[in-house]
């Protein structure tokens, strides 16, 4: 007990130490490659009977954390398959264990991102910049509160390059994160919506996503436990290196084994703190995540294209509004599982609302009419009025269903037919001609297929 004591003392008062990050080694992977020509590099999960794949993908950027997404291929997409031997297999599995045992993994890829200082608001240094593939963070927020944020863009970021490899070259978006409204509405007075009341919007003009909400105090209190925590680990470090210059046999490893049980209360601790980051910022990243979808579809894969130019040849336009909003929301609700991103999941409140607008337990509302939905525009998803926000409602509901069926059950997104259709509505052909020919039915038999599914899918993602 008495040494138990002294260790604890110890570590309390070692100094803030951060110890620097061995060079990361190739990591031997499966590969997948699909009929689209997509291809991914991770770790076989599961083959199955009727022979789709679950597979964990995984992205190693240079200075920047490992991301992974788990998500299953049908047989009926998948070209072909490089398995590892038995050993690579073994040293994978081993070393993905290694990135979120207990919570660990969060915070090794918060520690491993490289921020710089940044002019924010007039101040010479006053913010944090964190520059990624497809996007720059710009942060006025704390050290602690921007790591996080720049984390979860990664993880969102790897999903939508899952659904949507990059296809053209474009320029990273620049995220915009203030601390508190003050920031916020100086970083919104440019866009004359100083009053905005949505904590995050998306300027395609500039290729910016501007957003905010009351993260100093947060932030404040985040960073003092990150400090705490750090010291911690850090002597706990140092006790070891002791130790086991000292111990033997079952002597060091009942130290050691102390040390195990005292990084994990640290761990669990740091862990709570994201939990409770996570329940402040919901909304926040909610948005986020949606204003990026849009940003990263219409920047590095659909940009926007005249349709003389998509009859040329030079691309094939930007998404139907429909289709853009109903993906957006799809990633809107994405969520954070032992450190690894996850969208192959149905949101629970929109499903929930569906299945009760097919039961006819609400009359008065209904998913739009197929026909109907093709050809909405912009107009139909602005809200300005209670009237306005009930239908516009009922109009993204009923993207989010089509464009969650056509995701995860018919796999039609990112598809060669997928190509076809966008080139067929941005060149000024009629889209419901061109839809019928993406799915390979009549709108009516595809409507009724649509509405089954959706009556039998269940909140895991399984379909009885």
């Amino acid at each position: 007990m008495f040494r138990s004591l002294m260790l604890l003392a110890l570590v309390a008062c070692v100094p803030l130490v951060f110890a620097k990050q061995p060079a990361k080694t190739d990591w031997p992977f499966d590969e997948l490659t699909l009929k689209n020509g997509s291809k991914f590099q991770g770790l076989i999960l599961e083959e199955r009977p009727d022979g789709s794949i679950r597979f964990q993908s995984v992205r190693r950027p240079p200075g920047r954390p490992t991301v992974t997404l788990t998500s299953t291929f049908s047989k009926r997409e998948i070209q072909s398959v490089r398995r590892l031997g038995e050993k690579d297999r073994a040293l994978l599995t081993e070393r993905l264990a290694e990135l979120d045992p207990g919570g660990e993994g969060e915070r090794s890829r918060m520690e491993s991102l490289e921020l710089v200082p940044t002019p924010w608001l007039g101040k010479a240094a006053g913010g944090f910049r964190y520059d990624s593939e497809y996007f720059s963070l710009e942060s006025g927020a704390s050290e602690e509160v921007t790591r996080r944020v720049a984390v979860k863009l990664e993880q969102i970021y790897a999903a939508f390059a899952r659904f949507l490899p990059q296809v053209v070259d474009g320029r990273p978006t620049v995220i915009r994160l203030a601390a508190d409204s003050s920031d916020y509405r100086a970083l919104l007075m440019p866009l004359g919506q100083v009053e905005l009341l949505n904590p995050a919007v998306y300027d395609p003009r500039t290729n910016q996503i501007l957003c905010g909400n009351d993260l100093r105090r947060l932030g404040e209190d985040m960073q003092k436990a990150r400090f705490h925590h750090s010291q911690q680990l850090a002597g706990l470090h140092r006790y070891e290196e002791q130790v086991r210059k000292l111990y033997k046999g079952l002597e060091l490893e009942r130290h050691l084994e102390f040390v195990r049980a005292e990084r994990k209360k640290v761990w669990v601790a740091d862990r709570s703190n994201g939990t409770k980051f996570d329940e402040a910022t919901g909304r926040l990243f909610a948005l986020i995540y949606h204003e990026s979808f849009h940003a990263y579809t219409g920047t590095f894969v659909y940009p926007p294209l005249a349709p003389e130019k998509v009859r040329e040849g030079r691309g094939t336009g930007e998404l139907p509004r429909w289709l853009n909003e109903g993906l957006a929301q799809i990633f809107e609700t994405a969520v954070i599982d032992a450190g690894e991103l996850r969208a192959d999941h149905p949101d629970r409140n929109r499903l929930s609302r569906v299945r009760d607008w097919m039961r006819g337990q609400n009359m008065a509302v209904g998913l739009v009419p197929l026909s109907e939905l093709l050809l909405v525009g912009p107009a139909a998803f602005l809200a300005h009025h209670a009237d306005e926000a009930a239908a516009a409602n009922r109009v993204y509901l009923t993207s989010w269903a089509l464009a969650y069926y056509l995701t995860f059950e018919r796999r039609l997104i990112g598809s060669e037919s997928f190509r076809k259709f966008l080139v067929e509505v941005n060149s000024g052909n009629e889209p419901r001609k061109a839809f019928s020919a993406l799915v390979g039915q009549e709108l009516d038999a595809f409507e009724k297929s649509w509405h089954d599914y959706l009556k039998r899918l269940q909140f895991d993602g399984s379909v009885k």
